[in-house]
């Protein structure tokens, strides 16, 4: 049983609810041996047409024409058995070969997650999810199977939740030279789930993680099949925004990926918090064990005696519908877990000792992440001093006294001002830094971000909110309902040219970006990607200090208790707050 201390229920119910509201902010956005059957013949090999021989079988995707840099897509491309049945929070197994010719033309389905999620901009519905989701697809421009292109493999945001990789394109991306990548992973409670009998069936004693054991499973599939479609399987650059970006750091700390990638990058977001363990309590949380078990007694009602069985015999829109009854069993701050094997410690642990995949790295965020969700904040914690005081105490509440120094209260204006960069610090810049910081233990460089572009939306009013970098990286500009003019279709190409640049080489510099410094924790160096675009340093590094002092007394002391049931007046006022889509 978990105790909960009666006097901080409200304060730390808040806290949930400010956790779970990052992590669903973001929601919008947010293998076998290859068949013999299928071989082609050296010829017809060197060639890359529709058809595709891959793991698995053969594969019919589309060409937009027969010019030279004409753009081939393959969509819905299965990467691993469906996860089924006893495969149900299973590690990925591998791929099933087909017979004939799989129809690669459309992609695959939505990964199990709440048909309508997300908040304010980011509110969309993804219809028809299933379990059976675990499909890849690749966009290239490449002619020939020798071409040896760059390798882009995206994944997608959404807290953890929700999301697909193939909401994002690679129309625009690919004319810059390299091949894209898209793929799905289990979600939410369906892709990180622990329970006593899934870790009793585990060679290695361990579960949960499932879903970065997919993304894993993924870049196997690209390693073993990407020369197909002209991409080079030494030069892959993983890179993801949110918690696409959370799993990037995921994925750089893991033993299980060695080879995998030899770039990464990090768009707003790592998991540098205190982590939840699988089967070891800590003072800011219980283990994932207890966690699932009270998830098993929301589905099945039977507590501790919930068999696995009877969990998998258990429809998976109820999985969704249970995890979203709290914060508890939603919020993206539980999600992730020290398993034992994807993750062997803490993520920020295994970055202090220089354990990290020792590749070059590109990192950073945006200078107003939770601006198009501030209305949100004020109506779960109420406005004035009043709610940014609830806030603060939910959110950093080690160092409450110290917080109002860096950030005033003087005027309602002010109160919103330090509000939404407080929370930008918290929640992304500090863990940014941290990660920047940590790469001085291993030799690849870093390359630390600061995003300042306005994406064409609603006036651009919410100036560089959280994912207003997404339509620059792919070319997309219309994201969000924006409506561009061509000064904007330029930032885009200065800013799919960076990313390209760094995926081919491991340096962003180039034409429209020039003295972008790696970052040192002597130099503090980092670029401003905006309309300033300019090299700066030591960025907001008093206000990193505090928080770096709070994360710290969390780690040694525990603050933070995890209730079973949030109170029914804070359940209620999330849903009021959260309007059509409680």
């Amino acid at each position: 049983m978990i105790m909960i201390n009666t006097d901080n229920v409200f304060e730390t119910a808040l806290k949930l609810l400010n956790a779970f509201l990052i992590g669903v902010c973001c929601i919008f956005l947010l293998s076998a041996c290859s068949s013999e059957k299928y071989k082609r013949t050296d010829d017809e090999s060197k060639s890359i047409s529709a058809e595709v021989s891959i793991t698995g079988g053969l594969i019919r995707g589309l060409i937009s024409d027969k010019n030279t840099n004409s753009l081939k897509q393959y969509h819905g491309i299965p990467f691993a058995a469906p996860p089924l049945g006893k495969l149900r929070w299973a590690p990925p197994a591998p791929v099933i070969p087909w017979a004939g010719t799989l129809d690669a033309t459309s992609h695959g389905r939505y990964c199990m997650q709440p048909e309508t999620t997300g908040i304010g901009i980011y509110i969309g519905t993804r219809s028809n999810p299933s379990e059976d989701c675990l499909t890849i697809n690749v966009w290239t421009r490449a002619n020939k199977v020798d071409e040896k292109r760059p390798v882009m493999v995206w994944i997608h945001g959404g807290g953890l939740l929700g999301g697909a990789g193939f909401e994002q394109s690679g129309e625009a991306l690919t004319k810059k030279g390299v091949v894209l990548v898209t793929f799905n992973y289990r979600l939410g409670r369906l892709g990180f789930f622990s329970h006593p009998e899934l870790s009793a069936e585990s060679p290695k004693g361990v579960s949960g993680n499932q879903g970065f054991r997919d993304q894993i499973a993924a870049l196997h599939w690209v390693k073993e099949n990407i020369t197909k479609f002209g991409g080079d399987p030494n030069n892959i650059t993983i890179f993801g925004e949110s918690a696409g970006s959370f799993s990037v750091s995921a994925l750089q700390a893991s033993p299980l990926t060695k080879g995998l990638f030899h770039r990464a990058i990090g768009q707003s977001g790592g998991i540098f918090w205190p982590m939840s363990h699988r089967n070891m309590d800590k003072p800011w949380a219980p283990s994932d064990e207890k966690l699932g078990m009270i998830l098993a007694k929301v589905l099945v009602g039977e507590g501790d005696n919930a068999s696995l069985d009877l969990l998998r015999a258990t429809p998976a829109y109820q999985v969704i519908a249970a995890a979203e009854s709290s914060p508890a069993l939603s919020a993206l701050e539980y999600i992730p877990t020290v398993d034992g094997e994807v993750l062997p410690d803490e993520i920020s642990s295994i970055f202090a000792r220089g354990e990290q995949a020792d590749v070059p790295t590109m990192i950073g965020n945006n200078a107003n992440e939770h601006k198009a969700v501030m209305d949100l904040f004020t109506c779960i914690n109420g406005s004035g001093v009043d709610g940014f005081n609830r806030f603060k105490m939910g959110l950093l509440g080690e160092v409450f006294d110290e917080i109002g120094s860096l950030y005033p209260s003087g005027s309602e204006q002010t109160i919103l001002q330090s509000w939404e960069e407080f929370s930008n610090d918290v929640n992304f810049t500090y863990p940014m830094r941290l990660w920047a910081r940590a790469m001085s233990n291993v030799s690849s460089d870093v390359y630390l971000y600061w995003f300042n572009y306005y994406p064409p939306v609603l006036d651009r009013q919410y100036k560089a909110f959280h994912g207003g970098d997404l339509p620059y990286v792919f070319g997309q500009l219309d994201m969000f309902g924006g409506n561009p003019v061509g000064a904007d279709f330029a930032d885009a190409d200065k800013i799919m040219s960076a990313w390209t640049r760094f995926a081919s080489s491991g340096n962003p510099n180039g034409k429209n970006i020039d003295g972008w410094e790696s970052f040192t924790p002597s130099n503090e160096s980092y670029f401003i990607l905006g309309p300033e675009n300019a090299p700066a340093r030591n960025l907001r590094t008093e206000r990193m200090g505090l928080i770096e002092k709070a994360w710290d007394i969390r780690r040694v002391q525990g603050t933070a208790s995890l209730p079973t049931v949030m109170p029914t007046g804070i359940k209620d006022l999330m849903r009021k707050c959260k309007g059509a889509n409680p």
